[in-house]
């Protein structure tokens, strides 16, 4: 029944973002407010408070390679499918790639899960976060000759200023070295940690966007159901065929289910996409993700 409540709440929230948009309390563009608090704050304050119950194994760095591989298996899915529909192929690479991990994954780990198992999830969005950040668009970039390359130093830059992926790699260096911060300033972290859930969730339902024809959605839902399929392939060989610890199997398909990242429409569009395609099936994932995840929440809580 707790597991239910909790559901339900994530769903309300979610809810209650898109209403207030719609009631016009607030704005799309006011989701930029909501996401810098989020990344720089109340994620990064999670991730450190996570470090402090951490357990580390040689095993992690399977979450972290499968946070490359799987972003480059998606690249493949999307490529395929642009070049089959006639599409643009840098564009229809990277609508389908990434995974929204900190705003969407993470808050419902820490409120589903042990404290201890974030860790996992840590490391598998560190691999993610350097496609999302800049690997998926070297590589759309590469198959398209019109558009302009990624330099090493541009992509080393991206990478330098995202607070998330210093944060994760902080926490990551804290839990592998067993230095544990202060019990007061975890406490005082604590804090702001809890309200992560609660941003995250709301600025997700401001992000909504379900104004759609139905050409579209039957559009939209094909292309995800493509990347649905490639991360039911990919779960199938994780859970049964890797030697790797149960615990740290589930948290990789919770990964899995996680929403298309926030960055693939950014990068889309930088690419010479004139539609509202990438944007849409970004936020019908939404939707997709917060089914999967409640299910797989009721499969293993």
């Amino acid at each position: 029944m707790t597991i239910i409540a909790r559901a339900l709440g994530f769903i309300f929230v979610i809810g209650l973002g898109y209403t207030l948009k719609a009631k016009g309390i607030v704005r799309r563009e006011d989701s930029t407010i909501f996401s810098s608090l989020v990344m720089n704050i109340t994620l990064s304050t999670s991730l450190l408070v996570a470090s402090a119950t951490a357990q580390v194994s040689i095993d992690l760095y399977v979450p972290f390679i499968l946070g490359i591989l799987c972003n480059l298996f998606l690249d493949m899915v999307g490529y395929w499918e642009a070049k089959k529909s006639g599409q643009q192929t840098s564009v229809g690479l990277m609508q389908l790639s990434g995974y929204n991990i900190g705003t969407f994954t993470l808050p419902f780990v820490q409120a589903f899960f042990p404290l201890s198992s974030l860790l996992s999830v840590i490391v598998f969005d560190a691999g993610n976060a350097i496609m999302v950040l800049g690997g998926n668009y070297s590589i759309a970039a590469s198959v398209d000759e019109e558009q302009e390359r990624m330099t090493v130093a541009t992509f080393i830059k991206n990478l330098s200023r995202s607070v998330p992926l210093v944060v994760y790699l902080v926490s990551l260096s804290l839990a592998v070295c067993s230095i544990k911060l202060p019990r007061e300033l975890i406490s005082a972290l604590t804090i702001a940690s809890n309200a992560n859930p609660f941003l995250a969730m709301l600025m997700l339902g401001i992000l909504l966007d379900l104004k759609l024809s139905w050409k579209e959605i039957s559009r939209l839902a094909y292309l995800l159901s493509l990347r649905l399929g490639a991360n039911i392939l990919i779960a199938g060989v994780i859970y049964f065929l890797l030697p790797i610890d149960k615990t740290m199997k589930i948290m990789l398909l919770v990964c899995l289910v996680s929403p298309i990242s926030v960055m693939s429409p950014i990068y889309a569009l930088k690419l010479g996409s004139r539609s509202a395609e990438p944007a849409n099936v970004n936020s019908l994932s939404i939707l997709v993700s917060l089914v999967m995840m409640v299910l797989l929440i009721f499969l293993f809580v």
